[in-house]
């Protein structure tokens, strides 16, 4: 390389140095294009988003009250059933058995009990007529060898037998009489039959009570969400055969960011959509707001019913839920992504005399991708959008959104 084309290589390179210098110069002096947004009025909703849960306020465990072996299962998880429709069946030969066996027991008392009004009182009332007529004739066969006696005709034996006869007549129509009061209604008799006959009654309600335990049935109308036996396993008291969700009130129970209790209140309207089903949404109402907060994961339970749910929707389904916590109509709005410390002291850059200013405002409720502005700011202002990444007190070159530019005054 000669001397002569070193010094012109320099001298091009000088000259686009300058060329950049000026550029930047210029640049800088006249600041960079920035696009401003339009402060603007506008009809403004701010909710709360969160996830849920369907709760069902009537979940029942079904059981069985005795032991026994399962014969048949007449539902499947997810199947819809009616108030005392038949869910399960357990062996009953046994039960059955000792229901006939009660029943035969109770049909034979009530056969003796008539028996007893019908012909034990008539037969002791006949016995007791024959006695005291054979009481007579003994009385009158003693007065009879008596009067002999005292004239010495008769023995003294003989008057010792006429006494005993006498005697064990009389003692005969007392017994007679004792069974024949016995057998009239207000008798020993009658009350020891009748007081059998009401203990094999009572023994009938409990083997028909045991019998009827044998079929389970559905205790409400509802849904099956869980089923846990198999034709042929053993039920036991107190263990759980089937899991139901009673038909009624419907709940979604979220989590939500603590910091959001001051927005919710009892009453406020939300809509609710399912994660299976992501285009179908329904309404929901708030409810209750637990009053506790969970230290360790920061939120507080809130529950929403859900007065008419839809037919897809089951108990513990993933729900995503939008409360809404305040609807503000045509107020002054500005968009959330030119706002900056929003959670602190809210401030936005807008133009002056051709530099970004910063200007402190005061926010009001938060929509999705705007917010209130309750001073600080007018209708019509630009202001810059937090993506221009512009640092307080640079030159700009405003331009309204949509390409139309603006002098900054």
């Amino acid at each position: 390389m000669t001397v002569r084309s070193f010094s012109i290589r320099r001298i091009v390179i000088g000259v686009v140095l300058l060329l950049l210098v000026a550029v930047v110069f210029m640049v800088s002096l006249n600041g960079k294009h920035v696009e401003g947004i339009p402060v603007e009025r506008r009809d403004l909703l701010q909710t709360v988003v969160t996830t849920g849960r369907v709760t069902s306020l009537a979940r029942v465990e079904v059981g069985s009250q005795i032991l026994g072996s399962i014969v048949a299962v007449h539902v499947e998880a997810g199947d819809r059933v009616k108030a005392g429709q038949v869910l399960l069946q357990l062996r009953d030969d046994e039960a059955r058995a000792a229901l006939d066996q009660s029943l035969a027991v109770v049909r034979e008392l009530e056969e003796r009990l008539k028996q007893i009004g019908a012909i034990d009182g008539p037969v002791s009332q006949q016995r007791v007529a024959e006695a005291e007529a054979t009481l007579h004739q003994a009385a009158s066969a003693y007065e009879r060898i008596q009067k002999l006696h005292d004239s010495g005709i008769s023995s003294r034996a003989d008057l010792d037998d006429a006494v005993r006869a006498r005697d064990v007549a009389a003692g005969l129509v007392e017994r007679e009489k004792l069974q024949r009061s016995n057998s009239r209604p207000q008798g020993s008799d009658i009350k020891l039959a009748e007081a059998r006959l009401a203990q094999a009654r009572a023994a009938v309600t409990v083997a028909r009570e045991r019998l009827a335990r044998m079929v389970i049935t559905a205790p409400g109308d509802g849904v099956v969400i869980s089923r846990k036996v198999e034709v042929g396993d053993v039920a036991q008291p107190g263990v759980p055969l089937l899991v139901l969700s009673r038909n009624g009130r419907t709940q979604i129970t979220a989590q939500i960011d603590e910091k959001n209790l001051g927005l919710l209140r009892v009453g406020q309207s939300a809509v609710a959509s399912a994660d299976a089903y992501p285009e179908k949404s329904f309404p929901a109402r708030l409810s209750m707001v637990v009053p506790a907060v969970d230290p360790q994961r920061g939120t507080v339970e809130a529950r929403c019913d859900v007065t008419e749910p839809p037919s897809y929707l089951v108990p513990d389904m993933t729900v995503s839920l939008e409360i809404e916590v305040a609807r503000h109509a045509h107020v002054l709005t500005v968009p959330s992504e030119a706002v900056r410390d929003s959670s602190t002291t809210p401030w936005v850059l807008v133009a002056r005399d051709g530099r970004a200013v910063r200007r402190n405002i005061t926010l009001g409720i938060r929509g999705s991708g705007a917010s209130e502005v309750t001073s600080g700011l007018k209708e019509g202002e630009l202001v810059l959008p937090g993506s221009s990444k512009t640092a307080v007190g640079s030159r700009i070159r405003l331009q309204r959104a949509g390409g139309e530019k603006n002098n900054a005054h």
